[in-house]
């Protein structure tokens, strides 16, 4: 797996992101991030809290799917709970997220586990999207007496495996040389 994560690595140093990392190396944004010693973990430890609150938000969501946790609590009272956790989560996410690609863009741009997560982000965000809308319409429809489905119950786990894929990409970004 090292050697096909760094032969990525070295194709993208011969793309267009190696210019562009270094242009946004170049910003003032960038200079006032590296230039500040704490912006950068203020920046990460925000990320981090985002993280756990919109992973954590997303996991009792799944669970109350599953039958597993708010067993008394109707599934628009759970949603009406969590979703907004999980919104506000995904937003400081971004903002926190670009503000540390803008901190180290060289590290971040020809990085393969970068846009691995970056792939696996967006397919999560999407499959959140819609299985969120789904499960809440059904939920609403068939009132108090609604139990998920097999494949409503299993596509929330899919989203909880992709949460912790995202985040060992996060971790292992750091360790992969570029």
């Amino acid at each position: 797996m090292g050697d096909l994560l760094y032969n990525i690595t070295d194709w993208m140093r011969g793309t267009f992101l190696l210019d562009w990392a270094f242009w946004m190396q170049e910003t003032g944004f960038s200079l006032f991030m590296v230039e500040n010693f704490w912006n950068v973990p203020i920046a990460q430890a925000i990320h981090i809290l985002s993280i756990a609150a919109a992973f954590g938000a997303t996991l009792m969501l799944v669970l109350r799917i599953n039958g597993r946790a708010g067993a008394g609590l109707s599934m628009e009272q759970v949603s009406a709970r969590f979703v907004p956790w999980i919104r506000w989560g995904l937003l400081v996410i971004i903002i926190s997220g670009m503000t540390m690609i803008f901190a180290e863009p060289v590290r971040n741009m020809i990085n393969a586990v970068f846009w691995i997560k970056m792939i696996v982000l967006v397919l999560m965000v999407l499959v959140s999207l819609k299985y969120v809308g789904s499960v809440r319409a059904k939920a609403l429809n068939s009132g108090a007496a609604w139990q998920a489905s097999g494949s409503a119950k299993s596509t929330g786990w899919f989203i909880i495996i992709l949460w912790c894929l995202i985040m060992v990409c996060g971790r292992w970004i750091a360790y992969v040389p570029v």
